[in-house]
């Protein structure tokens, strides 16, 4: 009735089974049993353990002095609040404030929410910082009189542009479907394979958008400080293209999902896109600070083109992603990457978070 005995997890385990079980018995227990009842403070010692050993990470709940030693020895222990002893918080990470379990599923989403935001701002920012300075250079080298973008054009695109958009996928709520994807591995960081990838696709693309438009420009004979406005807007409305797009790291942009959810977004998509109109053609701000000169009509349609193009290119490469996943790949980062932690789970000398500061000898709970 509540779902936790199914076709898959069809039996229950007593204590006294579980003592007469060996340690690699029991291993294998755990993982296809979701019910344990009558378990003594011995026996949830030995279930955290064993999840941990088949590479779990185990969460524990409890309210009693009986269950501080497998709340202290989880990756997460979770007291109660209101009904649970000192012991078994001060043994725990967390407390229920509301002894609601619902509250924790809210707290794994919360966290689940966090994490994507994070990876997305990365996404986002990233490929914007990289391709400020891989323009300048790769502009140079390629024969530009004067570097693409100036001083002061690359600090505005940092410190105003960059910071706006990231705002966007800081507050970008949950995505569909957040909480039936698997738990994630012991180690992994925030940096994958796929969000490796993903950042020097955004990068060379942005970098190629960025080079390509000063070319274009020049071969319409434009002046020079035409050429940076041109480099300048390619650089932040092409940001604004990866923006969009990182906002739903699996789903495609192409959607009417992109105008929902997140009404913030929109706002700051208008900011950036006044500042950068106005910083363009504003007197003596353009020409004295940001040293270029407003832009001719044919002009915002390559930075428009090159927009395109970029969310072009980060959909296609969601798309590409969408497809391996179908076939059984391993989209979701879920084997080890050069990033991770050194160590696997079994390596590790004690639980992933600091416990509580109790001075009981909690061993002695267990006799």
């Amino acid at each position: 009735m509540l779902g936790i005995v199914d076709e898959t997890y069809n039996d229950a385990l007593t204590g006294p089974q579980l003592d007469e079980m060996s340690d690699d018995d029991l291993r294998q227990a755990v993982l296809v049993n979701n019910v344990f009842a009558r378990a003594s403070p011995q026996n949830k010692i030995r279930i955290v353990k064993a999840l941990q050993a088949e590479g779990q990470i185990a969460g524990m709940t409890g309210d009693g002095v009986n269950d501080a030693p497998a709340l202290r020895a989880a990756d997460m222990g979770v007291a109660m609040g209101k009904e649970g002893t000192d012991v078994a918080r001060e043994a725990a990470e967390m407390i229920l404030a509301d002894d609601n379990f619902a509250t924790i599923v809210t707290a794994v989403r919360e966290g689940r929410v966090v994490w994507d935001n994070l990876r997305k701002i990365l996404l986002v920012n990233t490929p914007i910082n990289n391709a400020q300075g891989l323009g300048v250079l790769f502009g140079l080298i390629c024969g530009l009189e004067e570097a693409p973008l100036s001083p002061i054009q690359v600090l505005y695109s940092n410190l105003i542009c960059a910071i706006t958009l990231g705002f966007v996928c800081a507050i970008e709520p949950a995505e569909e479907g957040i909480m039936t994807m698997p738990p994630r591995r012991i180690g992994k960081r925030l940096i994958g394979r796929y969000l490796f990838l993903r950042i020097a696709i955004g990068t060379l693309a942005l970098v190629g958008c960025v080079v390509g438009s000063v070319f274009w420009a020049q071969a319409l004979g434009y002046t020079q400080k035409q050429m940076r406005a041109q480099a300048f807007n390619t650089l932040d409305f092409g940001a604004i293209a990866v923006t969009l797009s990182a906002r739903f790291a699996y789903n495609s942009s192409f959607d009417s999902r992109i105008f929902r959810g997140n009404p913030y977004c929109w706002y700051s998509v208008a900011v950036v896109s006044v500042l950068q109109v106005a910083l363009t053609y504003i007197p003596g701000l353009n020409t004295a600070v940001f040293s270029m000169s407003g832009m001719a009509g044919p002009q915002w349609g390559i930075v428009a083109l090159f927009a395109v193009v970029m969310f072009c290119v980060m959909e296609g490469e969601k798309a590409v992603r969408r497809k391996l996943k179908m076939q059984g790949k391993d989209t979701d980062d879920n084997e080890p990457f050069i990033f991770d932690a050194d160590g696997a789970a079994e390596e590790q000398d004690g639980p992933l978070v600091p416990k509580g500061t109790s001075h009981l000898n909690l061993a002695e709970l267990t006799k």
